[in-house]
Protein backbone atom coordinates (compact mmCIF):
# COMPACT_ATOMS: atom_id res chain seq x y z
CA UNK A 1 0.00 0.00 0.00
CA UNK A 2 0.91 3.98 -0.45
CA UNK A 3 1.10 6.27 2.27
CA UNK A 4 2.02 9.75 2.36
CA UNK A 5 4.91 11.45 4.75
CA UNK A 6 2.95 14.18 5.95
CA UNK A 7 6.01 15.70 8.49
CA UNK A 8 10.05 15.17 8.79
CA UNK A 9 12.02 15.73 11.89
CA UNK A 10 15.42 14.98 13.12
CA UNK A 11 14.59 14.23 16.40
CA UNK A 12 18.17 13.24 17.86
CA UNK A 13 21.51 12.52 16.95
CA UNK A 14 20.87 10.04 13.99
CA UNK A 15 17.24 9.62 14.55
CA UNK A 16 14.30 10.43 12.53
CA UNK A 17 10.44 10.71 12.66
CA UNK A 18 8.27 10.33 9.77
CA UNK A 19 4.86 10.57 9.90
CA UNK A 20 2.44 8.86 7.51
CA UNK A 21 -1.30 8.92 6.18
CA UNK A 22 -3.07 6.98 4.00
CA UNK A 23 -5.55 4.06 3.57
CA UNK A 24 -3.79 1.93 6.36
CA UNK A 25 -5.69 -0.07 9.18
CA UNK A 26 -4.77 2.05 11.88
CA UNK A 27 -7.52 0.86 14.65
CA UNK A 28 -6.02 -2.68 14.29
CA UNK A 29 -2.80 -1.76 15.23
CA UNK A 30 -0.80 -3.41 17.83
CA UNK A 31 1.84 -2.10 19.55
CA UNK A 32 5.44 -3.49 18.45
CA UNK A 33 4.22 -4.43 15.17
CA UNK A 34 6.47 -3.18 12.00
CA UNK A 35 6.04 -2.04 8.62
CA UNK A 36 8.46 -3.18 5.50
CA UNK A 37 9.12 -0.12 3.69
CA UNK A 38 10.62 -0.24 0.03
CA UNK A 39 13.37 1.92 -0.50
CA UNK A 40 13.53 3.48 -3.56
CA UNK A 41 12.15 1.77 -6.38
CA UNK A 42 13.27 -1.10 -4.96
CA UNK A 43 16.08 -1.98 -7.54
CA UNK A 44 18.88 -0.50 -6.32
CA UNK A 45 17.60 -1.99 -2.59
CA UNK A 46 15.87 -4.64 -3.28
CA UNK A 47 15.22 -5.66 0.42
CA UNK A 48 12.68 -3.86 2.03
CA UNK A 49 13.61 -2.13 5.31
CA UNK A 50 11.82 -3.14 8.90
CA UNK A 51 10.47 -0.16 10.69
CA UNK A 52 8.37 -0.34 13.94
CA UNK A 53 4.96 1.34 14.14
CA UNK A 54 6.04 4.33 17.28
CA UNK A 55 2.63 5.93 17.20
CA UNK A 56 -1.18 5.67 15.72
CA UNK A 57 -3.73 8.12 15.79
CA UNK A 58 -7.06 7.40 13.85
CA UNK A 59 -5.65 8.68 10.75
CA UNK A 60 -1.74 8.38 10.90
CA UNK A 61 1.40 6.61 12.25
CA UNK A 62 4.37 7.47 13.28
CA UNK A 63 7.83 5.92 12.68
CA UNK A 64 10.65 6.65 13.95
CA UNK A 65 14.49 4.91 12.80
CA UNK A 66 17.94 5.58 13.07
CA UNK A 67 20.35 6.07 9.92
CA UNK A 68 22.84 3.67 9.93
CA UNK A 69 23.25 2.89 5.86
CA UNK A 70 22.13 3.58 2.33
CA UNK A 71 18.66 2.34 2.76
CA UNK A 72 17.36 4.27 6.10
CA UNK A 73 19.39 7.81 5.13
CA UNK A 74 17.46 7.34 1.75
CA UNK A 75 13.87 7.17 3.90
CA UNK A 76 15.62 9.80 6.23
CA UNK A 77 14.99 12.39 3.21
CA UNK A 78 11.26 11.80 2.67
CA UNK A 79 9.27 15.31 2.58
CA UNK A 80 6.08 15.98 3.01
CA UNK A 81 3.93 14.39 0.38
CA UNK A 82 6.51 12.13 -0.73
CA UNK A 83 4.90 8.66 -1.27
CA UNK A 84 6.05 5.36 0.56
CA UNK A 85 5.17 1.93 -0.31
CA UNK A 86 4.88 -0.02 3.01
CA UNK A 87 3.55 -3.60 3.45
CA UNK A 88 2.05 -4.02 7.01
CA UNK A 89 1.18 -3.87 9.81
CA UNK A 90 3.18 -7.03 10.50
CA UNK A 91 4.02 -9.42 13.02
CA UNK A 92 3.00 -10.20 16.81
CA UNK A 93 3.05 -7.28 18.79
CA UNK A 94 3.00 -6.70 22.66
CA UNK A 95 -0.30 -8.44 24.53
CA UNK A 96 -1.96 -5.38 26.91
CA UNK A 97 -1.73 -6.53 30.86
CA UNK A 98 -4.98 -7.30 32.85
CA UNK A 99 -6.57 -4.35 34.63
CA UNK A 100 -4.72 -3.05 37.70
CA UNK A 101 -1.64 -4.80 36.92
CA UNK A 102 1.96 -2.78 38.18
CA UNK A 103 3.97 -2.66 34.61
CA UNK A 104 7.25 -1.71 34.02
CA UNK A 105 8.52 -1.11 30.25
CA UNK A 106 12.38 -1.10 29.52
CA UNK A 107 13.85 0.52 26.70
CA UNK A 108 17.39 0.69 25.18
CA UNK A 109 17.72 3.54 22.58
CA UNK A 110 16.29 2.60 19.14
CA UNK A 111 14.55 0.12 21.04
CA UNK A 112 12.02 2.43 22.49
CA UNK A 113 9.61 3.89 19.73
CA UNK A 114 7.22 0.79 19.80
CA UNK A 115 7.28 0.88 23.23
CA UNK A 116 5.70 4.41 23.38
CA UNK A 117 2.59 2.87 21.94
CA UNK A 118 3.08 -0.16 24.02
CA UNK A 119 2.62 2.85 26.72
CA UNK A 120 -0.03 4.98 25.60
CA UNK A 121 -2.33 1.42 25.61
CA UNK A 122 -1.06 0.29 29.21
CA UNK A 123 -1.28 3.82 30.68
CA UNK A 124 -5.38 3.66 31.15
CA UNK A 125 -5.07 0.01 31.92
CA UNK A 126 -2.09 -0.31 35.01
CA UNK A 127 -2.32 0.35 38.62
CA UNK A 128 1.22 1.85 38.12
CA UNK A 129 3.40 2.52 35.17
CA UNK A 130 7.04 3.00 35.36
CA UNK A 131 9.21 3.21 32.24
CA UNK A 132 12.99 3.02 32.21
CA UNK A 133 15.01 4.37 29.15
CA UNK A 134 18.91 3.96 27.95
CA UNK A 135 20.57 6.15 25.82
CA UNK A 136 24.48 6.75 25.11
CA UNK A 137 24.03 10.47 25.79
CA UNK A 138 21.66 13.06 25.98
CA UNK A 139 22.09 14.21 22.18
CA UNK A 140 20.91 10.76 21.47
CA UNK A 141 17.97 10.51 23.28
CA UNK A 142 14.10 11.69 21.92
CA UNK A 143 10.27 11.36 23.36
CA UNK A 144 11.64 11.56 26.67
CA UNK A 145 8.82 14.34 27.37
CA UNK A 146 6.04 12.33 25.83
CA UNK A 147 7.01 8.88 27.97
CA UNK A 148 7.01 11.08 31.10
CA UNK A 149 3.51 12.03 30.86
CA UNK A 150 2.14 8.74 30.84
CA UNK A 151 4.45 7.11 33.65
CA UNK A 152 6.67 7.43 36.55
CA UNK A 153 10.14 7.36 34.20
CA UNK A 154 13.90 6.89 35.07
CA UNK A 155 16.27 7.38 32.57
CA UNK A 156 20.45 6.65 31.93
CA UNK A 157 22.86 7.71 29.92
CA UNK A 158 26.26 5.54 29.52
CA UNK A 159 28.02 9.37 29.83
CA UNK A 160 25.47 10.37 32.44
CA UNK A 161 24.17 13.66 30.56
CA UNK A 162 20.86 12.84 31.04
CA UNK A 163 19.27 10.94 34.46
CA UNK A 164 22.25 8.45 35.86
CA UNK A 165 25.11 7.73 34.75
CA UNK A 166 24.89 3.55 33.52
CA UNK A 167 22.52 1.78 31.21
CA UNK A 168 19.49 1.12 31.42
CA UNK A 169 19.89 -2.02 33.78
CA UNK A 170 21.25 0.81 36.23
CA UNK A 171 17.63 2.70 35.88
CA UNK A 172 15.59 -0.19 36.24
CA UNK A 173 17.87 -1.15 39.37
CA UNK A 174 17.07 2.37 40.89
CA UNK A 175 13.47 1.56 40.35
CA UNK A 176 13.33 -1.43 42.12
CA UNK A 177 15.44 -0.09 45.10
CA UNK A 178 12.80 2.25 45.75
CA UNK A 179 10.63 -0.83 46.53
CA UNK A 180 8.86 -1.04 43.40
CA UNK A 181 7.84 -4.18 42.34
CA UNK A 182 5.74 -5.19 39.07
CA UNK A 183 3.37 -7.92 37.64
CA UNK A 184 4.62 -7.80 34.20
CA UNK A 185 7.70 -6.38 32.57
CA UNK A 186 7.76 -4.93 28.47
CA UNK A 187 11.39 -4.70 27.41
CA UNK A 188 12.65 -3.79 23.79
CA UNK A 189 16.35 -3.33 22.89
CA UNK A 190 19.75 -5.25 22.36
CA UNK A 191 19.71 -9.05 23.16
CA UNK A 192 22.18 -8.73 25.79
CA UNK A 193 20.25 -6.17 27.24
CA UNK A 194 16.95 -8.16 27.09
CA UNK A 195 19.07 -10.93 28.87
CA UNK A 196 19.87 -8.63 31.64
CA UNK A 197 16.58 -7.29 32.02
CA UNK A 198 14.98 -11.04 32.32
CA UNK A 199 17.49 -12.23 34.90
CA UNK A 200 17.19 -8.71 37.14
CA UNK A 201 13.88 -10.56 37.68
CA UNK A 202 14.97 -14.21 38.01
CA UNK A 203 13.55 -14.82 41.37
CA UNK A 204 10.58 -12.92 41.06
CA UNK A 205 7.20 -13.84 39.38
CA UNK A 206 6.89 -11.61 36.72
CA UNK A 207 5.16 -12.15 33.13
CA UNK A 208 8.06 -10.67 30.69
CA UNK A 209 7.31 -9.64 27.35
CA UNK A 210 11.08 -9.15 24.95
CA UNK A 211 10.65 -7.86 21.48
CA UNK A 212 13.51 -9.12 19.36
CA UNK A 213 15.96 -6.63 16.91
CA UNK A 214 16.72 -8.47 13.97
CA UNK A 215 17.35 -8.32 10.96
CA UNK A 216 14.58 -9.26 7.94
CA UNK A 217 14.19 -9.81 4.33
CA UNK A 218 10.92 -10.57 3.63
CA UNK A 219 9.15 -9.72 6.38
CA UNK A 220 6.60 -12.44 6.41
CA UNK A 221 8.07 -15.47 7.58
CA UNK A 222 8.49 -17.05 4.06
CA UNK A 223 12.54 -16.54 3.82
CA UNK A 224 13.33 -17.88 7.32
CA UNK A 225 15.70 -15.82 7.21
CA UNK A 226 15.90 -14.43 10.79
CA UNK A 227 14.91 -16.89 13.51
CA UNK A 228 15.49 -17.39 16.96
CA UNK A 229 15.93 -20.41 19.15
CA UNK A 230 13.04 -21.67 21.40
CA UNK A 231 13.15 -22.34 25.38
CA UNK A 232 14.16 -25.50 25.67
CA UNK A 233 15.90 -26.44 22.78
CA UNK A 234 12.96 -27.76 20.95
CA UNK A 235 13.05 -25.70 17.58
CA UNK A 236 13.34 -22.34 16.07
CA UNK A 237 10.62 -19.50 15.56
CA UNK A 238 10.44 -16.65 13.02
CA UNK A 239 10.88 -13.25 14.55
CA UNK A 240 8.98 -11.55 11.70
CA UNK A 241 5.91 -13.75 11.59
CA UNK A 242 6.15 -15.28 14.72
CA UNK A 243 7.59 -12.32 16.90
CA UNK A 244 9.37 -9.89 17.14
CA UNK A 245 7.36 -9.84 20.52
CA UNK A 246 8.14 -13.08 22.58
CA UNK A 247 7.12 -13.96 26.44
CA UNK A 248 10.64 -14.49 27.71
CA UNK A 249 10.41 -17.68 28.65
CA UNK A 250 9.83 -19.12 25.27
CA UNK A 251 13.02 -17.67 23.49
CA UNK A 252 16.58 -18.33 24.09
CA UNK A 253 18.23 -14.91 24.50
Amino acid sequence: MLLTVTDTARIAHGIWQLTLTGTFPYDTVQPGQFLMIRIGAGLEHVLRRPVSIAAVTEDSLAIVFRVVGKGTQWLSERKAGDGLDVLGPLGTGFPLPPAKARVLIVGGGIGAPPLYFLAERVQPLSDRLDVALGFQTQADSFWVDRFAVLGNLKLATDDGSLGLKGTVIDAVESLAADGLKWDYVYACGPIPMLKVVKQCFASQEVQGYVSLEERMACGVGACYGCVCQTGGGSGTRRVCADGPVFDWNGVVL
